[in-house]
C-alpha cells in the first residue's frame, strides 16, 4: 500500500472512531501482475501473470545499428493502429514502452516480416505475429512491467 493510501486509511479510521463508528474491516485487494520479458539472444517474449507463464512467442527486435534497448520499462499507452512518424508505416496493436513513444510492441508490418519472426530485423521495436500482437494488446495493461535483456 502506498504512503498516501496508508495515510488516507489512517485518517478515515480516526474520523470514524471519533464519530463512534467502527472502522470497516480491511478488504484484501488482489492486484494481478502482468509482465513481458523479451530475451534478445533468443528472439522470444515471455508473458507472465503473477509469475506464471501466460504466453510465449517469437519476436523480431532491432537489427544492428537499430538495437532494441535493454532495461526495465513499463507500458505507457496503447493505440490500435497508429502510423510511425519516422518510418511512415502502420503499426497495428501498438504498445508503447518508453515515454518518448519511440519503442514498443507492434504487429510485424507485412507477410515477409512475419516470416522473419525470430530474427533481429526491426528498427528497434519488438515485432510480434498477428495473433500474438492482438492478444498482447488486450492482455497487457498500462503500467505493466516490460523487461528487455540478453
Amino acid at each position: 500500500m502506498g504512503t498516501l493510501a496508508g495515510l488516507l486509511k489512517m485518517i478515515l479510521s480516526l474520523l470514524l472512531a471519533s464519530a463512534g463508528v467502527d472502522a470497516p474491516a480491511p478488504v484484501a485487494v488482489s492486484e494481478t501482475r502482468r509482465e513481458a520479458t523479451i530475451l534478445l539472444d533468443r528472439q522470444v517474449v515471455l508473458f507472465t501473470q503473477d509469475g506464471r507463464e501466460s504466453n510465449l512467442a517469437h519476436v523480431s527486435t532491432g537489427r544492428p545499428g537499430h538495437r532494441t534497448p535493454e532495461g526495465v520499462f513499463s507500458v505507457q499507452y496503447r493505440r490500435r493502429a497508429p502510423i510511425s512518424s519516422r518510418y511512415l508505416v502502420r503499426m497495428p496493436y501498438w504498445i508503447c514502452i518508453v515515454p518518448t513513444g519511440e519503442i514498443g510492441f507492434h504487429q510485424a508490418p507485412g507477410a515477409g516480416d512475419l516470416r522473419r519472426l525470430g530474427e533481429p530485423v526491426s528498427h528497434g521495436c519488438i515485432r510480434l505475429g498477428a495473433t500474438t500482437a492482438r492478444w498482447a494488446y488486450r492482455w497487457l495493461t498500462d503500467g505493466s512491467r516490460v523487461e528487455i535483456r540478453r
